[in-house]
């Protein structure tokens, strides 16, 4: 009986399960490096999350949003905003967890221009907590925007894998990484309006391998004007996908 629960208690299974092995190692972790908040400095979330509950609360959510792209809506009983009334798009639906506003804009700062892999996992972490909470998920993959190799190289690693990897283990579905490519280098969408966004984005995805599963969901850290994602889903959706979802830290 105490072997039992010593065995649950450590490995986030039951008895005769499968040990989770983020779990084991979440925990070896704790003990070592106790989570430290990023924003206060005040203790973490255990077993692993620098950031406290307080801190997490503050985060602006988005809601009431466009469940076709995500968009803030003025009022809570609309579903739709404008232009997705007018124009379909090839992704089927977004979300995003939260408004791209202070402090969660200076986490995502942090993380791209300052290297810090461990607040794309905290970043991560929330967006999946956020879709196990009460999002309706028929999802079978996630599939990480990705960057160009000359980039993830510049900055050490590409943060939409980082956080679907850490929103995947939250909602239990795998990450498709490597079934796309950047193809080429484009322009740092940062500055640019709409339309030479679009532009800037045109042809820069395509398929490496056949994607086995037919609904995925996108996963990018910020969603300004959907031109990114737009054309991966319009490459995924060549490639065979059915239903293309959004998921995205963040809604500017």
């Amino acid at each position: 009986m105490k072997i039992g629960k010593y065995w649950e208690r450590l490995t986030g299974c039951q008895p005769g399960g499968q040990p989770q092995v983020y779990g084991l190692v979440d925990l070896a972790l704790a003990r070592l490096f106790p989570p430290r908040c990023l924003l206060c400095l005040d203790a973490g979330q255990p077993p692993a999350l620098d950031l406290c509950r307080e801190c997490e609360a503050d985060l602006a959510r988005d809601l009431p949003s466009c469940t076709g792209c995500a968009r803030p809506l003025p009022q809570p009983d609309t579903f739709l905003c404008g232009d997705c009334l007018r124009a379909p798009r090839h992704f089927d639906a977004a979300f995003a967890a939260y408004r791209y506003e202070h402090p969660l804009d200076w986490l995502v700062r942090r993380m791209k221009y300052g290297g810090d892999i461990a607040t794309a996992r905290v970043l991560g972490t929330l967006l999946g907590r956020r879709l196990a909470a009460g999002h309706a998920l028929h999802e079978e993959a996630l599939v990480p925007v990705p960057l160009h190799r000359a980039r993830e190289a510049d900055r050490g690693f590409n943060q939409a894998i980082e956080i679907a990897q850490a929103a995947g283990r939250e909602v239990m579905l795998p990450v498709v990484w490597d079934a796309c490519r950047r193809r080429r280098a484009t322009v740092e969408q940062a500055g640019l309006d709409a339309d030479a966004r679009r532009h800037n984005l045109r042809g820069a995805f395509d398929l490496v391998r056949p994607l086995r599963q037919r609904r995925v969901a996108i996963v990018d850290d910020v969603m300004t004007t959907g031109s990114t994602v737009e054309e991966l889903a319009r490459v995924l959706k060549q490639g065979g996908a059915e239903w293309v979802e959004v998921w995205a830290v963040a809604r500017a």
